[in-house]
This record gives C-alpha cells, structure tokens and sequence, in this order.
C-alpha cells in the first residue's frame, strides 16, 4: 500500500472521531447553522495562513476561534436573532476569504483542494495535527461530559448549579472551531458541517443513550468515511464528495430501518 494512502486512512481516522464526537452535540444544541458558519470561515483561515506563512493549520485555528468568540458575543447582546447572526458571519467569512485568497494566491494554490478536500496530500505534520487534535477534544469532552450535558439537556437546571454557561459556549465554540481546522484537507470547507452533523443523524436512529450516540456516530463516519476514501481513489473523484455522498446513502437506508415508537 502506498504511503500517501497509509497517511489518508489514518487521517481519516482521527477525523473520524473528532467529528463524531462533536456532531453529537452539534444536534443536540441546534448548532448545524453554527457550524457551516465557522466552516464558511475556514476559507478565510487558509488566506491567513498563506500570508503569514504560518501554515494554514494555524490560520484555521486563528481565524475559527476569533470568529467564535464574535459570534458568541453578539449572542449575548441579543438585538439579533442567532440565525440572523450566524448568516451575515457566513457569507461575510466566505466572501472574504474568497477575495484574500485571491490577492495572495497563485498559479500554484489548489483551490479545489480547500473547497472539496484532498485527502491524499496529507503529510506526516497534518497527521501529528490531526491526532494532537483528536486528544484536545476526546479529552475535553470527557472532563467537561456532565456539564456540557447538563446545559444541553436542561439550561435551567445548569444555570442553577452554577454552571458558567458563556465560558462553557466559548469552550464547545472553540473544539468546533479545532475540528473544523482538521477537516479541511478531509472534506474541504463548503462540506464539513456534512462531516459533523450526518453522522450523529444516523446514529439516533439506533442510540438509547447519549453515549451510546456519540459511539455509533464515531462509528458510522468512521465507515462513511473508509469507504469515501475508497471510492475516491478507485474512482477518481474528489474525496469529500465522495465522503458526503456516501453519508447520504447511509442516511437514507438508516430512515427505511422500522423503528419502536
């Protein structure tokens, strides 16, 4: 097996589970609008990194978590509904983007490649970001599981235990803005709210449980995935199509599975 397909499996992987995980709570907390928004920025992160030279990893970090943290500040103001919000930070993020990118792109950028991901130009340095990634999030999402539960479940309940709910906003804003960072080069920009929140769809169709969910969430991207991957290299199409394509299949065998009311 060649390397640069070693290095796209594992990368799948990893991705795998940081989207599983946090598509979870994508759906429970309503945040699909959110998280296309912080994708559309994604775009705008990639210029960033282009012309600071400081990789497009950390332009997508920047970039993502500043426009988190904007977001969730005007939230809080409340003269504007969250979808009203949500759309002037999308268009504006993707529009910018588009015009930074091409002030400071080239004949060499592979545009294509940022919009619809290229998974097979992964490198040894976006596996160590991917994995790194991966950690950060398991790991907050397990020291933070009750409360972040508690205020999706029942805000209420939450505010009155004391639960800091701004703080714990900005903290879930930020790992959708890390997972965002790590799946451009998977599923590209225009497609990874497809990443975070058709997998979860799937999984609550057979969950009882919130972590039973999250499990076969982790499981059913990881399979959409794989065979995403699969067809993109056997077919020789672009890989998060191929990915989001797959997806849909799944979704739509999942909804003709008979289900107790």
């Amino acid at each position: 097996m060649e390397d640069f397909i070693i290095r796209a499996l594992a990368a799948s992987l990893g991705v795998s589970v940081i989207a599983g995980s946090l598509g979870c709570f994508v759906i429970w907390k309503r945040l699909s609008y959110f998280s296309d928004s912080i994708s559309h920025s994604a775009l705008l992160g990639v210029a960033l990194g282009l012309v600071s030279g400081l990789g497009v990893n950390f332009g997508l970090l920047i970039v993502g978590a500043l426009f988190a943290s904007m977001i969730v500040a005007l939230q809080q103001k409340q003269f504007l509904s969250n979808d009203a919000i949500l759309g002037i930070f999308s268009h504006i993020a993707l529009s910018a983007g588009i015009v930074v990118l091409g002030f400071v792109g080239d004949r060499n950028t592979d545009y294509f490649a940022y919009l619809f991901g290229d998974i097979l130009s992964i490198t040894i340095q976006d596996l160590f970001w991917v994995y790194s990634v991966m950690v950060a999030v398991v790991g907050l999402l397990i020291m933070n599981w009750k409360k972040l539960l508690l205020l999706t479940l029942n805000e209420e309940l939450a505010r009155a235990e004391g639960i800091n709910k701004i703080a714990y906003e900005l903290l879930f804003m930020f790992l959708i803005a890390l997972a965002v960072s790590v799946s451009v080069r998977i599923v590209g920009v225009l497609l990874i709210t497809s990443l975070l929140i058709i997998p979860p769809a799937i999984a609550r169709v057979f969950s009882k449980s919130p972590p039973s969910m999250i499990f076969g969430s982790i499981v059913v991207s990881v399979i959409s995935v794989l065979l995403g991957l699969y067809s993109s290299i056997q077919y020789d199409i672009a890989t998060g199509p191929a990915i989001v394509i797959t997806l849909g299949i799944i979704f739509v065998l999942s909804q003709l599975i008979p289900t107790k009311n």
